[in-house]
């Protein structure tokens, strides 16, 4: 195994592989994602993230211990294992969010874990969070209440919760501010009935109403439509 180590990386790869191929490129997008995550964080990292590249999801899904074949994961160690081969590229904001976010807090609800981590991110399978939370709002029905609730997030194929949960932090930071996020980010409650009445004067219900009413008015034309339902289809998912 080889390493490269950075101001706030180390890097372990295969000698010859695809990783190794491209680290200057890795490298700089990881830092990019780093010093934006912080920033927007206010968090100092003082530990350097370790990340270990890996051929497949299968030995990715070996080593979370579950077997089931994963793209990355963080675990609690600032240790990030993704994989990096000709055809899928896990590198971005979104592991690095969950290490360095972990500074802050870590909320009961996995809905505004993966929501930050996608907001970093920005995107899936390439095309906006908003975008796909305007599809699915005409298709499926939608509650953020729901989504708050584990069992009821994780029910979800992550390709529909995710999105939504990208989109709705973005809601919330922009249209809030990053001071009443963070103070979100840290409650260790799970009744977010109650958080959001005392963090954001309001019930949630009305906040929900308020970012439907953002989403109606982002364009989606029919091809955008086209496009994100071939994207569903090519990776086996129904709506």
């Amino acid at each position: 195994m080889k390493k490269f180590e950075t101001d706030h990386y180390i890097f372990t790869y295969q000698e010859k592989s695809e990783a190794e191929k491209d680290i200057k490129e890795i490298i700089s997008e990881q830092e990019k994602s780093f010093q934006s995550i912080c920033s927007e964080l206010r968090v100092k990292m003082e530990n350097k993230i370790h990340y270990f590249f890996l051929d497949s999801p299968k030995e990715v899904g070996r080593l979370y211990g579950d077997n089931e074949p994963c793209n990355g994961f963080a675990d609690a160690n600032d240790n990030i294992y993704a994989v990096y081969n000709k055809d899928i590229k896990c590198i971005g904001p979104h592991e690095d969010t969950h290490i360095i976010s972990a500074r802050i807090g870590w909320p009961k609800s996995d809905f505004l874990i993966e929501g930050l981590a996608m907001y970093f991110d920005k995107q899936w399978w390439g095309i906006d969070n908003d975008l796909w939370t305007k599809f699915y709002k005409a298709r499926i029905e939608i509650s953020i209440p729901n989504l708050l609730e584990n069992e009821k997030f994780n029910a979800l194929d992550c390709s529909l919760s995710y999105p939504i949960g990208g989109s709705f932090t973005k809601f919330l930071i922009q249209s809030y501010g990053i001071d009443l996020y963070l103070q979100l980010y840290k409650s260790q409650g799970d009744d977010y009935q109650k958080i959001f009445k005392y963090i954001y004067g309001k019930p949630i219900d009305k906040i929900e109403n308020e970012y439907w009413n953002s989403i109606k008015n982002i364009k989606l034309s029919e091809n955008d439509k086209t496009i994100l339902m071939n994207k569903l289809k090519e990776n086996g998912v129904t709506l």
